[in-house]
């Protein structure tokens, strides 16, 4: 009779507690929503490793609703946490932030769930939900969360043929009318979900997802940055060369070349940027409030694109100045040049157009992590980024030669350019990449700062009315 009752017990899947505690590693905190009595939901949740001492178990239910009568450990009593999903709200706004702290939810009902996921979304948080394949109630659960999970159940009708063979090993997607019935209820019910694990799939391929997935935000973000920083630089060489009355720096289709393929190009490439050890070691920050961080941020785009542009700018008002004879700063109309002139010009726009590549090649190797110097994550790692940085250098190398050769055709004489217009264009490495690491640092200690009070906060479980 005992081996029956332990039979009919309820087993948490292989490595799960092992993959709550590489959960917890990672910044995601695990919460489980039950629909048993809070006794019940407490014994279960000590099997699968959750805490469930004090502050540890919220009753969903209301007060005068289906339940066990609500509270009834002394400590729960003390800590005075809030009963009922209508609580949770007013909880949060005049007591303390305890139900966005534990793991544990009893007595739960659909609504209460798909509400209690709202509330964690509403303050800062990206939920996602784990469920069963074959409930239908946790279709509109899964649709009212960020991201859904799937799981099939572990099987339990698994049925032999006419030769005595297994004909079903149990899972719903193998063959057979039960398990026909059961995959059809399962693609229903999983409409939401972008993800489905089978029966027999091990929980930690979603840890591998998130640690992709973490990688690839982190090289989009640093992406965006090269192509909004890009943008803006090449802007500021232009107003630049129109403050010192000076025709455009880069000409349309030098723009078009830059913006619409030397940049994206780069961006791309940092998609492919080596994996970082500690991603899965990482607090995730809050949804919300992107913006607090924003004039640090500029600041850094500032201090990290002002040499491109100055740089940049150098090299053409050298070459300018040597390749046109007379005064060109304000005393020029550059709308009646001769030929020469205009060949001159042609040239000295080359020469800032291959500069500017340069330097952004230069910037991009810097972007493959956002606060590791460059010494610790070397860009050649990168196979992508070599080959995308390469391609482009070769290109507008070869674009700079064929126009510089029309520009000789055209009686330019580019030999009066100095050698120090060239000695500009090619000393960016020594003053840009001192910089970038120094953004870097000072970025890595606030960083560092941010992580550490984000650990403090996500291990912390005290409330107004914590028992002592």
């Amino acid at each position: 009779t005992f081996l029956g009752f332990v039979t009919f017990a309820h087993d948490p899947k292989t490595d799960v507690c092992d993959f709550i505690e590489d959960l917890s590693i990672a910044g995601i905190r695990f919460v489980y929503f039950s629909a048993a009595s809070g006794r019940q939901s407490k014994a279960f949740g000590e099997r699968l490793g959750l805490e469930t001492d004090w502050n540890t178990c919220i009753l969903l239910s209301s007060a005068d609703g289906a339940g066990d009568g609500g509270y009834i450990e002394d400590h729960d009593i003390k800590a005075r946490l809030p009963r009922g999903i209508e609580s949770i709200r007013p909880h949060l706004a005049e007591v303390d932030d305890i139900p966005l702290q534990i793991s544990l939810f009893a007595e739960c009902a659909p609504d209460s769930t798909r509400e209690m996921i709202r509330i964690f979304q509403e303050n800062g948080d990206v939920a996602c939900c784990i469920g069963s394949a074959l409930a239908d109630a946790n279709t509109l659960t899964f649709a009212a969360a960020d991201l859904a999970v799937g799981v099939e159940p572990i099987p339990h009708f698994n049925g032999r043929g006419a030769d005595n063979d297994w004909t079903n090993d149990g899972s719903i997607s193998t063959s057979g009318a039960l398990a026909t019935q059961y995959a059809l209820g399962a693609a229903l019910t999983c409409i939401p979900c972008p993800l489905f694990l089978q029966h027999d799939t091990s929980l930690y391929t979603l840890l591998q997802v998130v640690s992709e997935a973490r990688r690839l935000v982190g090289s989009l973000g640093l992406g965006a940055t090269l192509l909004a920083g890009t943008a803006v630089a090449a802007s500021a060489v232009n107003l630049v060369a129109a403050l010192c009355l000076l025709p455009p720096a880069m000409d349309g289709a030098m723009l078009i070349w830059i913006l619409w393929v030397v940049a994206p190009l780069l961006a791309a490439s940092l998609l492919f940027a080596p994996h970082d050890e500690a991603t899965m070691s990482t607090m995730p920050v809050k949804n919300h409030a992107h913006m607090a961080d924003m004039p640090r941020f500029a600041i850094y785009a500032v201090i990290r694109m002002l040499p491109p542009v100055a740089l940049t700018v150098a090299v053409y008002a050298t070459a300018l100045h040597a390749l046109v004879p007379i005064p060109v700063f304000g005393r020029l109309d550059w709308l009646t040049l001769s030929s020469e002139h205009q060949a001159s010009l042609w040239a000295s726009q080359v020469l800032a157009t291959a500069a500017f590549v340069f330097h952004c090649v230069l910037v991009s190797s810097t972007l493959m992590h956002r606060t590791r110097p460059t010494t610790e994550l070397l860009p050649f790692r990168n196979l992508a980024w070599v080959a995308a940085s390469a391609l482009t250098l070769a290109l507008t190398f070869a674009a700079a030669a064929l126009v510089l050769a029309l520009a000789l055709g055209k009686h330019a004489d580019l030999t009066r350019v100095p050698w120090y217009t060239y000695v500009i264009g090619l000393v960016g490495p020594l003053v840009l990449l001192p910089l970038q690491d120094m953004c870097k640092l000072h970025d890595r200690k606030r960083w560092t700062r941010l992580q550490k009070l984000a650990k403090l906060e996500f291990k912390t479980k005290l409330g107004l009315h914590s028992p002592l």
